[in-house]
């Protein structure tokens, strides 16, 4: 399939409504001129019915530990919650969206870290169904739950799950959207376009720090993949303006 854009949405765009709203509405837009994969984490919703239900969090490395009561809550929040309330909007807006897990049509088929419970990444990713659903006229969302080879549900980092779909698809855009307006500087301006080879000395320069690394070591990995583009930009300036970094060959 052409003309393929994953996008990635979670974190604390989560929580901003304002922005939420703002971006729904431009993606519903934008959704009638190219084929768009809707892929989503929802960490502040997980970690709100954690607290809700007296479940303590535990993250290591920064990435969160999930045993079999956190594996419940996580796919409460991401597949019943969050999933359908970006699905609904997007119905309202008059988009014909389709809200579903990686579970299903065995999308992401994970193995498991061990060191993480049930958390892992996709070994494989199958993407029948969302060439089905496209084909048929609609629009994918997908929240960040796979399952194992013996069809358990596995958490798996949102980013990781929408650099592997697009990946497969050799998407013409894979965009990460974020709370800051992309890669910035050591003076905090933004820094338009990041060409692959020049990642590693950012990084050893300590431009690109944080949570930031994962983000641009997954972008290098899906240029590297076949994914023409990819765009780290500010979610709350809406998905119009692309307000950002570019990473390309």
């Amino acid at each position: 399939m052409k003309n393929i854009t994953v996008i990635k949405f979670g974190g604390s765009l989560t929580k901003n409504k304002e922005a939420q709203k703002k971006f729904i509405k431009d993606l519903a837009q934008i959704s009638k001129k190219q084929n768009i994969v809707l892929v989503h984490g929802g960490g502040p919703e997980i970690n709100n019915l954690l607290e809700r239900l007296s479940i303590k969090s535990k993250f290591i490395n920064g990435l969160r530990y999930t045993d079999e009561k956190t594996l419940e809550v996580v796919e409460m929040a991401l597949s019943g919650k969050v999933n359908k309330m970006l699905t609904a909007e997007l119905i309202k807006c008059g988009v014909k969206a389709c809200g579903i897990s990686a579970k299903d049509g065995s999308i992401a088929v994970c193995k498991v870290k061990k060191e993480l419970g049930f958390a892992g990444e996709p070994v494989k990713i199958n993407v029948k169904l969302i060439e089905t659903l496209i084909k048929g006229g609609f629009f994918p969302v997908i929240s960040s739950v796979g399952i194992d080879k013996n069809a358990h549900a596995v958490n798996i980092n949102a980013d990781t799950l929408a650099t592997n779909i697009a990946v497969n698809f050799k998407a013409d855009k894979l965009i990460f959207l974020t709370d800051v307006a992309g890669v910035l500087d050591k003076n905090k301006k933004t820094i338009k376009n990041i060409k692959i080879k020049q990642v590693n000395n950012l990084i050893t320069d300590e431009v690109i720090t944080g949570g930031m690394i994962p983000k641009i070591k997954s972008a290098v990995s899906a240029v590297k993949k076949g994914v023409k583009q990819v765009l780290i930009i500010d979610g709350n300036a809406g998905i119009k303006q692309l307000k950002g970094t570019v990473i390309s060959k």
